[in-house]
């Protein structure tokens, strides 16, 4: 370390001497490593982190194929009962438990706030190794044993701190969850969030609570409603696929038993055929499982190998200003080689001045990864529950941004210093113009270097081009609704504030005749689902006049509405008539169709009149009349297009739960929101008002993932391009310093500037070919691997590659220009003085 000390301190004062030569390398740098520790730092948060628990490789998520032949609630949900099995049968593991997750009413002293509630079994806490920070956790003993008999809540560390200030005296009150009194019996440790690494529930109810904390859905004892996610710990020495072996006899053992249940015995031949052929699947659940890690982990990974690819155009801009920097140092480097330096303590020299930019670009990339990192989250959709991302580093990100720096500066540096120290001593030292100069190996490399940055720079574009067609295509693509930036959307859900179905009838009733006659509000109307949200509700149906085939889709896409709603969205009704406030009764009697159900069943004949049915079994009643038909539009988003859709009336329905309000006006946005927070805090002020935005806004969550991928690549390939831009510049700046002389004899001679113009241009033309050559056929291979984000777009559209090369071409030619212009303006007589 001694010897190192002097270089790195007359390293110091070298690149001081040269403060825009350091700059611009820095700056370079801190662009393309401050691009990767950010999408890393996402990346490693959401894809990489184990779990903050006890052993976490050993933990699996267990889920199955279809078809259930029942309802469906989340992604890999299974039954309780099956848990049930699983957890008595399935003796190779050494804990088998489950969870889930949904919203929940907290009422704190007179005060109710909309939370992330999590629902899991007794053992969870112990299947995870973690400890109370406060008061107890779960245990199967005092919390898993009677139906609606264990009213407790364990608090998230986070919740607890925020809410409850971390005063230990909370432990052993009661609160209201769902408007049922309930005790807190303890907090969880610090630093566990959850089974999800990027969303954490802020309160922890047992399982045995579920009709309190789902009101109006009892699933306990269903065998045919998957709701539950299921995990296991497996014991020492047992692998995923032994175990899964073992757990395809059990769950084949209950299903045959379910087979003989009432729920099944009418199904056909062909539907039990295909439900004894499910199978079991397992995976290592080390890193958890979150919904928004299977919705952005893709587009991160593209983003990292985006980003990838803007280092290495830095990396390779950077080495370009080095070999430019050797060759003016050339007379510099042959003197200390003269007296008495070894090469290899020149290279070390060279090579030191290389880690200390690629470490002061590392420093100001961390700052820049942090802004950058805030900014990303601008793109993830908004949800009831906190997010667990963190935008600043950590040691797990600071160290790989230092082994990234350590890495960069060897890439841009190891090749320049190798060249800087190949240098003829005597031809340098005896020419004071070889200090200017330099020689041809400096311009080879320099052209090689630029020739990567364009093509790396085509690659990079031509993915921004397809990106962002993709979300144009998205964007463009029609919803079937009308006026959307004026259509203000909310929910809530007052039956987790203890509403009777007929209270909260009556309230929803209420409140929308209230909305209805505030100022500016020109129509309103409810829906069960949300439109445009990504969720669904669907439900297999038999129609009049209709065979069903074995294998066919018969799946409809339900949405219970209030009359008005066709108006209130701008969706034309094109036969028969609206929901009307008469079709009342417990159940639904009537029902509107949109045009893709009744093209699919009846043609191009009419609909109205027709009768449908729930239910695809051969004994479905068909009580169900179409009243009306209405256009299509779009209901979960434009990825998944129009869907056959039946509306029925909200208000005949005997279930609780949550429902949307919409409402246009011709007020701005923001004023109509207050008016409609007033509205509801009018009715109940303890009734929580959430998703408020308008339709447009709730388009662009929708679509978070596509708008970040286009957004984040358009950038980085601008980037790409403003730096392959640079290196072209300096090279055929480079290139006209060397060729001064030259081209004061050539003029000399009689050439005009324009012959001038013309050969350094040329020179430009052959290093964007060349560039080119590369680039094309290595986008034309890798498009494969991102056609899956596309949308409508023809990842090899000729057009759009011409588009690309217009747009890099023209950047480059500029690039090249403007040296070429200075050289083609030379003085002959000072251009043969020069050197």
């Amino acid at each position: 370390m001694r010897g190192i000390g002097p270089d790195i301190k007359y390293a110091l004062r070298t690149l001081a001497r040269s403060p825009l030569f350091t700059f611009a390398a820095v700056l370079s740098l801190a662009l393309g490593i401050g691009a990767n520790t950010a999408i890393f730092t996402l990346m490693d948060q959401v894809l990489l982190r184990l779990l903050p628990v006890e052993n976490p490789k050993q933990l699996v998520m267990i889920w199955s194929t279809g078809p259930h032949m029942g309802n469906n609630n989340g992604d890999r949900a299974q039954s309780y009962p099956m848990y049930q099995a699983y957890q008595k049968q399935a003796s190779f593991f050494s804990h088998v438990f489950c969870r889930y997750r949904d919203d929940a009413s907290v009422s704190v002293d007179g005060q109710t706030e909309r939370v992330f509630a999590e629902m899991v079994s007794g053992n969870y806490f112990d299947a995870l190794g973690v400890k109370p920070a406060v008061g107890r956790v779960f245990s199967p003993e005092t919390d898993d044993r009677n139906y609606k008999g264990h009213p407790t809540v364990v608090l998230s560390y986070d919740y607890w701190m925020t809410r409850f200030g971390g005063k230990a005296s909370i432990v052993g009150q009661k609160i209201l969850v769902n408007n049922y009194p309930m005790t807190v019996v303890g907090v969880s440790g610090a630093g566990f969030h959850g089974l999800d690494p990027v969303q954490s529930p802020q309160i922890r109810v047992p399982i045995q609570m579920a009709p309190i904390m789902t009101p109006g859905r009892d699933s306990m004892g269903d065998y045919r409603s998957q709701w539950i996610q299921m995990f296991a710990r497996m014991k020492p020495g047992e692998t995923v696929d032994t175990a899964r072996g073992k757990l395809q006899a059990i769950f084949t053992r209950q299903l045959e038993y379910e087979s003989t249940l009432p729920g099944l015995r009418k199904a056909s031949k062909y539907q039990m055929d295909r439900f004894f052929k499910r199978q079991v699947r397992m995976e290592q659940a080390a890193n958890g499982y979150s919904d928004m890690r299977n919705e952005f982990g893709k587009a991160l990974i593209v983003l990292m190998s985006m980003v990838g690819l803007v280092l290495l155009i830095a990396c390779a801009n950077v080495a370009g200003l080095l070999v430019a920097r050797a060759v003016a140092r050339q007379k510099e480097l042959a003197v200390r080689l003269a007296i008495g330096a070894s090469r290899k303590q020149l290279i070390r020299q060279l090579l030191i001045e290389s880690l200390l930019l690629s470490s002061a670009g590392a420093l100001l990339g961390v700052a820049l990864s942090i802004w950058t990192i805030r900014g990303l989250m601008g793109f993830l959709p908004e949800s009831g529950s906190p997010l667990m991302l963190n935008a600043m580093p950590d040691l797990r990100i600071l160290g790989f941004n230092l082994v990234l720096a350590l890495l960069t500066g060897l890439l841009f540096g190891v090749a320049p210093a190798f060249f800087a120290t190949r240098i003829d001593q005597w031809n340098v030292l005896k020419d004071a113009g070889g200090a200017v100069s330099g020689t041809g190996g400096g311009v080879r490399l320099r052209k090689i270097l630029v020739t990567a940055q364009v093509a790396l720079s085509f690659l990079l574009l031509a993915g921004a081009a397809l990106f962002a067609r993709s979300l144009g295509n998205l964007k463009g693509m029609s919803t079937g609704i009308q006026g959307m930036s004026n259509l203000v959307t909310f929910q809530v859900n007052p039956s987790l504030n203890g509403y009777t179905v007929e209270r909260e009838k009556a309230f929803y009733k209420e409140l929308l005749a209230n909305v209805r006659g505030l100022p500016g509000v020109q129509t309103a109307a409810i829906a069960s689902v949300p439109i445009l949200h990504g969720w669904e509700w669907d439900s297999s149906m038999s129609v009049e006049g209709h065979q069903n085939k074995d294998g066919e889709d018969i799946q409809a896409f339900m949405n219970a509405l209030s009359p008005g709603y066709f108006q209130t969205m701008g969706i034309p009704m094109r036969e028969g008539r609206d929901l009307r406030d008469s079709d009342s009764g417990d159940e639904a009697r009537v029902a509107v169709v949109n045009r893709a159900f009744s093209e699919y069943y009846f043609g191009k004949g009419s609909p109205i009149g027709r009768h449908i049915g729930f239910g695809g079994g051969p004994d479905t009643k068909l009580t169900i009349e179409i009243v009306g038909m209405v256009e299509n539009a779009l209901y979960e988003g434009p990825r998944e297009g129009v869907h056959r859709q039946v509306f029925v009336p909200r208000f005949q329905s005997k279930y609780p739960g949550s429902v949307a309000y919409y409402v246009r006006g011709s007020m701005d946005t923001r004023s109509m929101m207050n008016g409609l927070r007033e509205a509801v805090r009018r009715l109940d002020p303890r009734l929580p008002l959430y998703e408020v935005t308008t339709l447009e806004s709730q388009l662009d969550q929708t679509l978070s993932t596509e708008r970040m991928i286009a957004a984040l690549s358009v950038a980085f390939g601008c980037l790409a391009t403003l730096l392959a831009a640079i290196g072209l510049y300096g090279v055929m700046a480079f290139v006209a310093a060397r060729r001064t002389r030259e081209i004061g004899l050539r003029m000399a001679l009689g050439a005009l500037p324009f012959d001038v113009l013309r050969l350094m241009m040329r020179e430009v033309v052959i290093l964007l070919g060349a560039g080119l050559a590369v680039g094309v056929p290595c986008a034309y291979a890798l498009t494969k691997y991102i056609s899956s984000q596309m949308f409508n777009v023809k990842v090899n559209d000729p057009w759009l590659a011409l588009a690309v090369v217009a747009v890099l071409g023209g950047v480059a030619l500029l690039a090249g220009f403007l040296p070429a212009r200075r050289a083609s303006t030379v003085d002959p007589l000072e251009a043969l003085r020069y050197e």
